[in-house]
């Protein structure tokens, strides 16, 4: 009968299943941490041989360099200094193999060497040696053909196996210069001397460049091999070791930890399941059965799991909800943070592309006059036969000669659609190709057969080619260094030049549209350099003021608006000159009837310098005295209120004093003087309590005047009253408004009231934070009702204060900041409304102000 899994697979899952079992959990946790440790061992072991082969390989090969540098030292000696000194000497045909052969010397030097350290083997071998000792073995010899199929290859290392023994191996190639040839080249010019010693047959018969062998040191490395590999295995046996008591201990913290918990774990399941359905599928605890305690878990868990899975489709309904409502609503405000970016970027590439083109002015005159006034100034510092100048046709892709002097064989176009090859002589037309090549930015110069030579210079201006200017009638041969700079000098001088006046009627063209632009703007944009003197005004500037463009251009701005002598106190022009950063202030000037908000924005040049500034002037007199009648009004409903509070507290104590009086009105019958003085309290008691009630009629609140409103639109009004207050102070204010939200009946003034005293007590929560307060609006349409959240991330609100900050004259602020009635003051209006107002706070990070108004008044 074949075993069923906990999931009712049968077959091979059973099997592995049955393999699970008899091995248990432990002793597969403990059989895969013994194999990772094993093979940890196996690998730190071959790192330590890999590490310490690749550094003796390196040893080796510096003691090669040192080696060969040795050789060939004395080699260099031999063939620079003794060789010729005893040919000048003894005569040309004279030959001491013992001082004249390089290859002797140094093979000499090397058997010298090597008494001293006989370990080190050098070989310079050839292919058909003229000195037998000089052959090339067959190790040689392949190395020598290797040299001979990769002449880009310079040297070749390595560990070999020579004669049963591990040595490093380095091979150097040795080409035949022309100092060798008068030994190795015709015979004819060889030493006498040497030809009667080894004869005409070997080594003869080279040319420069060949190859003439290989230069080999050989350094034995067995020693060295071995004792890495005994330093590897001694590594891998203390890792080993440690490996092993790192077992050990995981085996026992395992059981310890793990096992023992899994047990309990079960004994828990076991304990607490009452469902006869779970009990059936739980397994039985059997001493003898070697079951695995994970598998048990997985039998309890996949058991239980059925109970559980249509709560968990439930709450993946509402997560799949809730991820879809963020991500629109997130995906909603990185829409509105990149328009606003994107807003930002474009408003201020514009005004420095407005600066720029506004402060570039040139000289008006046309190539017509410049070209041939050049052509002729070049002729008479470089000689040429004449010259002529292409420009650069972008709409053909072509060069256009443009004028010539002296030149009637220069092509009167020139297309550039095909390459221009590397070496002139390989097309049958070389002038066109020489002139093409200077249109790719490199000069050229060349000599024609049977005519006069040609020379080319690119025209460039910031590394674009506008043309090349050619000459004809020129020797190369006789070209300078300093007049080769010079016509580079003069290409580029004439390359901007050419791009000035081309770009001329372009820049007219430009600043007219640009111009346009300027005075669409409705507020008062002035354009001034570093001295004040302005450099450019738009046409709100000149309607504010009544004056012409041309009346301001060129004065100082201190001598139309300020004194006429020296720059204003306030003016913000020198800040932004010294900082190198916007300036924003307000400045109020009577002179011209209003109050003004200026911003001062600085235009750097290339090297960072300021070199003018953008002056944006905004008129703000109306809303300056807008926020002066809120805070009237919020003056005056404190007032108000505060007499209300006042006038309550005094009216009851009024009453009992009345009441006493009567009492002892009573008492006193028969003392005539006591019932006069009485009389007199009373009088004075009946006054005070008509003041009081004065006061509770001044102090009662205006009939409400509702009307159809959206919450979005007061938030909006109450938000451009403070916004420019808000910047100036770093204060970010975010808006999420639902664009769905439903009108409904309220007292727009009063629900402004309201929004406002929760603004600016976030405001002054914050208190000098980097500070940021979000408004978001939302609709319930169960319980028809909408909803307006203020969050800061201000300083919070303590708990054990936070269900006293609507009472009346309750403030936290310190004396003379506030009269603890703003939040009353704005729970009566939200509770006349039908509404509530609730408040959450996690001190010292966070408050968020919730208000709930019903569309019918009434909150469900």
């Amino acid at each position: 009968m074949p075993i069923k899994s906990p999931t009712g697979e049968t077959g091979q899952s059973g099997k592995s299943h049955l393999f699970h079992k008899s091995l248990g959990f432990r002793s597969r946790f403990l059989l895969a941490t013994g194999l990772s440790l094993l093979l940890v061992c196996f690998a730190g072991a071959y790192l330590i041989y890999v590490r310490e082969t690749a550094q003796m390989e390196k040893h080796a090969y510096e003691k090669t360099m040192m080696v060969m540098a040795a050789v060939e030292a004395s080699r260099k000696y031999v063939r620079d200094e003794l060789r010729p000194r005893m040919s000048e000497e003894f005569g040309e045909e004279f030959f001491m193999v013992q001082a004249m052969s390089t290859s002797y010397v140094g093979r000499a030097v090397m058997d010298n060497f090597n008494q001293v350290l006989p370990h080190y083997e050098y070989r310079r071998v050839a292919r058909n040696a003229r000195n037998p000792r000089s052959e090339a073995n067959s190790l040689e010899l392949s190395m020598i053909n290797l040299f001979q199929i990769n002449p880009e290859l310079q040297n070749w290392q390595g560990t070999l196996n020579v004669e049963n023994e591990k040595q490093f191996m380095r091979f150097k190639p040795v080409y035949f210069e022309e100092s060798c040839m008068s030994c190795h080249g015709d015979p004819v010019h060889a030493p006498r001397d040497m030809l009667d010693m080894y004869g005409t047959e070997r080594g003869f018969w080279n040319q420069p460049g060949d190859l003439a062998g290989v230069m080999a040191v050989g350094i034995p490395v067995h020693k060295a091999l071995a004792e890495i590999r005994d330093q590897a295995a001694s590594v891998f046996f203390s890792l080993f070791l440690g490996a092993t008591l790192f077992f050990l201990l995981m085996a026992f913290i395992f059981n310890r930890a793990v096992v023992n918990n899994l047990h309990g774990v079960l004994n828990i399941f076991r304990g607490e399941v009452e469902e006869k359905s779970l009990q059936e599928f739980l397994p039985k605890p059997n001493p003898m059965d070697p079951r695995d305690e994970i598998q048990e878990l997985t039998v309890a868990a996949v058991s239980m799991a059925e109970h559980l899975s249509r709560t968990r489709q439930e709450l993946r309904e509402y997560a799949q909800d809730l991820e879809d409502k963020v991500a629109r609503r997130t995906a909603a405000l990185q829409q509105s943070e990149q328009m606003l970016q994107e807003k930002v970027l474009a408003r201020k590439q514009e005004l420095q592309t407005l600066n720029a083109l506004a402060e570039l002015t040139t000289a008006a005159v046309s190539l017509s006059e410049i070209l041939p006034q050049v052509q002729q100034r070049t002729l008479q510092v470089f000689p040429a036969q004449g010259s002529g100048i292409y420009l650069y046709d972008k709409a053909h892709h072509q060069l256009s000669l443009q004028y010539q002097e002296n030149a009637p064989d220069l092509p009167p176009a020139i297309p550039l659609q095909h390459v221009v090859p590397t070496v002139l002589e390989a097309r049958p037309n070389r002038l066109v190709d020489a002139i093409a090549q200077a249109a790719n930015g490199q000069a050229s110069c060349f000599d024609r057969r049977g005519a006069a030579g040609n020379l080319n210079v690119p025209l460039l201006c910031r590394g674009e080619i506008l043309g090349v200017l050619s000459f004809i009638g020129v020797d190369c041969k006789f070209v300078t260094q300093e007049q080769m700079e010079l016509l580079l000098s003069i290409g580029r001088q004439i390359g901007i030049a050419v791009e000035s006046l081309q770009n001329m009627e372009k820049l007219i063209q430009s600043k007219e549209l640009l111009q346009s632009v300027f005075d669409g703007i409705t507020d008062q944009v002035v354009l001034m350099g570093r001295d004040f003197g302005i450099r450019m005004v738009n046409k709100a500037y000149t309607e504010r003021y009544n004056v012409d463009t041309d009346e301001v251009i060129g004065r100082k701005c201190f001598e139309i608006h300020g004194s006429g002598e020296t720059p204003c106190k306030e003016c913000g022009l020198k800040t932004a000159m010294r900082t190198k950063s916007a300036v924003v202030y307000e400045s109020n000037c009577p002179a011209q009837g209003g109050i003004f908000q200026v911003h001062c924005y600085p235009v750097t040049d290339e090297q960072g310098e300021v070199e003018s500034v953008i002056r944006y002037v905004k008129e703000i007199t109306d809303q300056k005295h807008v926020e002066q009648k809120i805070q009237q009004t919020e003056k005056m409903v404190a007032m108000g209120q505060l007499a209300a509070g006042v006038a309550h507290e005094i009216n009851n104590p009024m009453g009992v004093i009345l009441c006493y009086v009567e009492l002892l009105k009573r008492q006193l019958a028969d003392y005539p003087q006591g019932l006069k003085d009485l009389s007199t309290i009373e009088k004075q008691t009946l006054n005070c309590k008509r003041i009081v009630s004065d006061l509770l009629h001044f102090a009662r609140s205006p009939e409400t005047k509702k009307q159809s409103a959206s919450f979005n639109q007061i938030v909006d009004d109450v938000l451009a009253m403070v916004a420019e207050q808000f910047k100036k102070q770093g204060v970010v204010v975010e808006r999420k408004l639902d664009p769905n939200l439903p009108s409904q009946s309220m007292d727009v003034n009063k629900m402004k009231q309201v929004v406002l005293n929760l603004l600016m007590n976030a405001h002054q929560a914050i208190d000098g934070r980097e500070g940021r307060i979000a408004l978001e609006t939302d609709y319930f349409p169960a319980s028809k009702t909408v909803r307006l959240v203020i969050r800061d991330n201000g300083h919070g609100i303590p708990e054990y204060i936070q269900d006293k900050i609507f009472d009346p004259f309750f403030s936290t602020k310190n004396t003379g900041e506030g009269t603890g009635l703003g939040l009353s003051v704005s729970y009566g209006i939200v509770r006349e409304h039908g509404g509530e107002i609730s408040v959450l706070s996690k001190p010292g990070e966070w408050t968020e102000f919730r208000i709930d108004l019903p569309l019918d008044g009434e909150i469900n």
